[in-house]
């Protein structure tokens, strides 16, 4: 891997550890001053402080100039929502300030090596969804669309929220056990697997694994 690590963070201690880890994977460092980044093809990565006015346009217009780059978001103070908005902008791994440089270097060296570690989405606190049963929600900005969320059988399920016959939100469907039916055209699915059970669809839908970490629950998307 060859180029430059572009950083927007006032805080120099950040800049420094970053500069550290960019320097042992042969990389130079950059402010980042504007959107899109300058100079795609040699965009290595981006570390952006989410504090700071812009960052999740900055996130959004590096992902999509550069698909390969490695983003790292950081927070100096808790916030579940700007973490998870983050999430679904792009970045690759979102974290707390002190560990910034850790976070970066163990996804640099993921890609030098070429693994591609899965995307997650903060969804909420697992305790959020212990009550509940059935349909618990919607996650609408994510890297491929809505996805409808299910609490069955002590489990969180995730499936994308579009019928694959005529795109009809499987989530405003009925639900019995675990089979979702299409609203639009009575098309059936099983949201443990994403099976199809009853067209007119020919496909079943994409699933999505849910993980549990430290009381949290996080969608991961595809790597």
């Amino acid at each position: 891997m060859a180029g430059v690590i572009l950083l927007r963070t006032t805080d120099a201690l950040v800049a420094r550890r970053v500069e550290v880890v960019a320097v042992a994977a042969g990389l130079a460092t950059a402010p980042a001053m504007t959107t899109p980044p300058p100079d795609p093809a040699a965009l290595a990565g981006l570390v952006v402080e989410l504090e700071d006015a812009g960052s999740l346009d900055l996130i959004t217009a590096a992902r999509s100039a550069a698909p390969d780059c490695t983003i790292v978001a950081f927070l100096s103070q808790p916030d579940p929502e700007l973490w998870r908005r983050a999430e679904a902008a792009g970045a690759d791994v979102v974290t707390t300030r002190g560990r910034v440089d850790r976070a970066l270097g163990e996804t640099l060296t993921d890609r030098l090596s070429g693994r591609r570690r899965a995307r997650r989405i903060r969804l909420a606190p697992l305790a959020e969804f212990a009550g509940r049963l059935g349909y618990v929600g919607r996650v609408e900005d994510t890297p491929v669309g809505p996805i409808a969320l299910y609490h069955l059988e002590g489990r969180l399920w995730a499936i994308a929220d579009s019928c694959p016959h005529a795109g009809a939100s499987l989530c405003e469907g009925e639900l019995d056990g675990d089979v979702v039916t299409c609203p639009r055209h009575g098309s059936q699915f099983r949201v443990t697997d994403g099976a199809r059970l009853r067209g007119p669809a020919d496909l079943g839908v994409s699933t999505f694994p849910v993980v549990v970490e430290v009381g949290d629950a996080f969608v991961e998307m595809p790597a």
